[in-house]
């Protein structure tokens, strides 16, 4: 016997709501608990959104203001002493692409505010040579952190990848998102912590909906189907 109504499985059709359940709690393919689920992804989604938002902001101000400083120009990645991979370059001309397209005027920071995050994170890699060319110049930005460029680039490369799975709607509901909250706190923390305060006080949403995920479906813990 299903647990929807022909309005519910209607909404679940077209809505695609099925990708965001965890099987585990669903007494069948058409249980009722894919609607709760796609409703607490979306929900989870927005917070984990504000929260990396808020991790591109500080983490853009924190490498173009320390960049533009080291080369001595607003667009520092035309610095002639400043050799950028064809890829990180490729990412400035989409974006004069898209401000132009917009009609908007294409100066340096409605660039730097139009390239996405994978091009601030790209710039903490290997690179030509990004160790000296710009973790030199941009690591005094990090007073928090005391390691190597490395192991901070694969801290924000994983947010960043996390980032792609929230911008393409893939299911997060299976990942430890506690985990993805505190190490996106700590990756703010690493730029400034009164920041990092901040925006850990400001996020309520997340760490409510870790403690409310959808439960088992009553007909699958009743186990009847």
């Amino acid at each position: 016997m299903l647990c929807t109504t022909a309005a519910e499985m209607e909404l679940i059709k077209m809505t695609d709501a099925g990708r965001y359940a965890d099987p585990a709690t669903l007494c069948s393919a058409a249980c009722r608990q894919v609607l709760a689920w796609s409703d607490w992804e979306m929900a989870a989604a927005k917070a984990t959104y504000e929260l990396l938002r808020n991790l591109e902001n500080v983490l853009r101000c924190t490498v173009s203001d320390r960049l533009s400083s080291h080369y001595q120009r607003e667009d520092w990645w035309n610095a002639p002493r400043l050799r950028l991979t064809y890829s990180t370059m490729e990412k400035i001309e989409n974006a004069e692409d898209k401000l132009r397209q917009a009609g908007v005027q294409v100066t340096p920071t409605a660039i730097l505010r139009e390239v996405p995050l994978g091009f601030w994170v790209t710039l903490l890699g290997r690179g030509h040579d990004y160790e000296t060319q710009v973790w030199r110049p941009v690591s005094s930005g990090f007073p928090g952190y005391r390691g190597r460029r490395a192991p901070l680039h694969s801290r924000l490369d994983h947010l960043r990848l996390l980032r792609n799975k929230v911008a393409h709607q893939d299911r997060i509901g299976s990942r430890d998102l506690a985990a993805d909250r505190r190490s996106t706190l700590i990756a703010i923390g690493y730029m400034s912590e009164a920041v990092a305060r901040r925006v850990g006080a400001a996020d309520t949403a997340l760490p409510r909906l870790l403690m409310s995920r959808p439960g088992i479906c009553a007909q699958r813990a009743g186990g009847t189907s």
